[in-house]
């Protein structure tokens, strides 16, 4: 985590610096580039902060050991179901939804359907059937 907070830190006093640089270059002119490379340097400080806090609140990272093997990383990701379907049918449902803002909303209310079954059919597919606990 060490590396990481030094990288957002570091990036964001380049950014903030090639901002003002280029704020000079252009005499303030040109009011999009300047904000966005502040923007950009400002949120690459706030991610590094939150990292130096969070950092500061854990402690030590399997990350920051030179001597860390790789299991001592593992954590717990939850429990999935590689044998279901229902991901894909939200993927699907999903890809109708977002063609019907694309190309007409009156293709959106039948996405936003499919989206909703394939929804409660992975929240609860193990509540029926052969998987159920």
């Amino acid at each position: 985590m060490k590396s990481s907070i030094t990288v957002f830190l570091v990036n964001g006093l380049f950014f903030i610096a090639v901002g003002v640089v280029y704020g000079l270059y252009t005499k303030f002119t040109e009011m999009v580039g300047f904000p966005a490379l502040l923007l950009v340097g400002v949120m690459s400080i706030m991610i590094g902060v939150y990292l130096w806090l969070t950092d500061r609140r854990v402690g030590r990272q399997p990350q920051d050991n030179e001597m860390a093997e790789i299991a001592d990383a593992d954590a717990d990701y939850g429990f999935f179901s590689p044998w279901s379907w229902w991901p894909i049918a939200c993927a699907g449902a999903a890809a109708v939804s977002f063609y019907g803002i694309a190309m007409g909303w009156w293709i959106f209310p039948f996405g936003a359907v499919l989206g909703l079954v394939a929804l409660i059919g992975l929240t609860f597919e193990h509540d029926r059937g052969d998987h159920a606990h």
